[in-house]
């Protein structure tokens, strides 16, 4: 049923994405509409960069117009370092390719997106757990799968990571997948100090609506409980959800620490994601083309993975600033047990995990 609904928005999208169009390398589009994502954004500030078509000898080249839709803030790494690709392809390709980017979720969530892809209505989209298509392809959210960022750096620059990203897109059909990416560790916070699993006893955890996140509940021996991204600052304020977790970087944008005391870094899941484009759109690129284009995106990978590490202390003294308590002496080898038990339920991931387990 989710895929059906995200197909008949994709149809009634493409109307909205035919109308857009402009004359720069790096255009961000936003339209104001509300974004059932796990993004909330904030409101537009860059407008991205603005080039000129360029000319060569034989005359002007008119830049064709790739449109590309994320979840994420104008803010985040993410569409920063969307931006600084298409400068780049634009570059590379001598003017002949630009991105249009529509950030905060302006075309729907993931599922939203990725169907959109599926049908060539939007060329570039982003793709997060794979799992709804490939069972084994949700390992990259298994808790406790990777331990630091150089584990993800290794994993990254790995033969397996080639097979999966094949494996994936043959899976999931329509597109190709052109990086891999992270946007930092999931952390929790409350309103109360949590250093060990007894601390859990009587709280409520808010997490992400599918698995693997709603394994959390037995990694932390947890009540959980699926509230919109959008009802989040709500739920905390008002007591309904006592602790929740996400990426520094999520927790300052929705300022969760105006409801919430204590930031706390239990580093149990590495948010991540990756950058996919229509496969018809691929396959009618020529080979050197091909080529520039798996630069650009690999590099695009690796830009957001520099920034998120680069902007993570920041982001936690900014949580500080605003009276959080940061506590970052928790005792995680319990959780970290029953991570293993939680791998141990889904056969489908085994082979792939211990491989990325061996990357340590």
């Amino acid at each position: 049923m989710k895929k059906l609904v995200a197909m008949g928005l994709a149809l009634t999208i493409a109307f909205g994405l035919t109308a857009c169009s402009g004359g720069n390398s790096s255009q961000t589009k936003t339209d104001g509409s509300a974004s059932k994502t796990e993004t909330t954004a904030e409101p537009s500030k860059d407008g991205g960069n603005t080039q000129a078509a360029v000319t060569e000898d034989a005359g002007t080249v008119e830049a064709k117009e790739l449109k590309v839709s994320h979840v994420f803030a104008e803010t985040h790494p993410v569409h920063k370092a969307y931006q600084q690709a298409s400068d780049e392809l634009f570059e590379k390709t001598g003017g002949r390719y630009k991105l249009t980017i529509y950030p905060n979720g302006t075309y729907g969530n993931y599922t939203d997106s990725i169907t959109a892809c599926q049908m060539g209505t939007l060329d570039i989209a982003c793709l997060d757990s794979a799992s709804d298509w490939l069972e084994a392809g949700g390992v990259l959210f298994a808790p406790y799968c990777f331990d630091s960022y150089e584990h993800w750096q290794k994993y990254k620059e790995s033969d397996l990571c080639t097979q999966m990203r094949d494996e994936i897109s043959k899976a999931v059909g329509g597109i190709k997948q052109l990086n891999m990416y992270n946007f930092g560790f999931r952390n929790l916070t409350a309103n109360k100090e949590i250093r060990t699993l007894a601390d859990f006893d009587g709280l409520t955890l808010r997490c992400v609506n599918f698995e693997p996140y709603s394994t959390l509940k037995d990694v932390f021996n947890v009540a959980i409980t699926s509230i919109p991204i959008e009802d989040v600052y709500m739920s905390l304020q008002t007591g309904v959800a006592d602790c929740e977790e996400n990426p520094v970087t999520q927790i300052v944008t929705m300022k969760f620490y105006e409801v919430q005391d204590y930031l706390i870094m239990t580093q149990h899941m590495l948010a991540c994601s990756s950058t996919i484009i229509n496969e018809n759109l691929w396959n009618s690129l020529t080979e050197e083309d091909q080529g520039i284009f798996a630069e650009v995106f690999t590099n695009m990978g690796n830009n957001v993975d520099k920034m998120t590490v680069e902007n993570e202390t920041a982001l936690i003294d900014e949580c500080v600033s605003n009276g959080m308590t940061l506590i970052d002496d928790v005792d995680t080898a319990p959780f970290k047990e029953n991570a293993l038990k939680v791998v141990d339920n889904y056969s489908a991931w085994k082979d792939w995990y211990n491989q990325i387990q061996d990357m340590k």
